[in-house]
Parts: structure tokens; C-alpha cells; sequence
């Protein structure tokens, strides 16, 4: 458990451009056939899928499996709220600028 160890630097990760907090069985809108992202389909194994969700950006996703379901519940409440309140601020902090 815990993270995988690498000699790479873990990436930063810009919550104000996260778009989506989307469990690994939510209908994929690019492909209403399958739930999750493709990496999310390609790499969680089934039986983690009802734990595991992903961080939508532009460019990448980050895909997290929780210890449990519950976990993954909480998390995923609480990136959703930080993301879109941390949207909100920049929103308000660059409206702000602009009079």
C-alpha cells in the first residue's frame, strides 16, 4: 500500500484546472459504452473499480484506488469540493483583477 517508490519526481498537480472527479463505474461522456476513463479501464483491475476514481485534467489524468469504498467516497467528495472552491476563488481573484 502506499506509494510506489521511483526516482522520478511525483508531478504537481494544478487543482484549478482539474475538470472532473469521475468513479472508475461513471459513464465515460467521450465513450457512453464504458464507464471510467481509458486508463482507468486499461489498468484498475475489477476489483478495485468500486474504490477507485480519477483526477480529470487537460492534459493527463490521476487515477486513485482507495483502501475501501467508503474511502473513495470521502475522497472523491472532498477533490470534487477543494477543486471547484479553489475554481471559484481564481474566478473571483480574476474578476477581481480585471476592474
Amino acid at each position: 500500500l502506499g506509494e510506489p517508490s521511483s526516482g522520478k519526481r511525483p508531478p504537481k498537480l494544478d487543482l484549478t484546472s482539474c475538470k472532473e472527479v469521475r468513479h472508475a463505474w461513471s459513464p465515460d461522456p467521450d465513450n457512453p459504452m464504458f464507464t471510467g476513463t481509458p486508463i482507468l479501464r486499461q489498468k484498475c483491475e475489477a476489483a478495485n473499480a468500486h474504490k477507485s476514481f480519477a483526477l480529470i485534467f487537460p492534459k493527463r489524468t490521476v487515477d486513485i484506488t482507495a483502501v475501501t469504498a467508503d474511502q473513495c467516497k470521502v475522497l472523491m467528495e472532498g477533490f470534487s469540493a477543494l477543486c471547484f472552491r479553489l475554481q471559484v476563488a481564481q474566478n473571483v481573484a480574476s474578476s477581481g483583477n480585471q476592474t
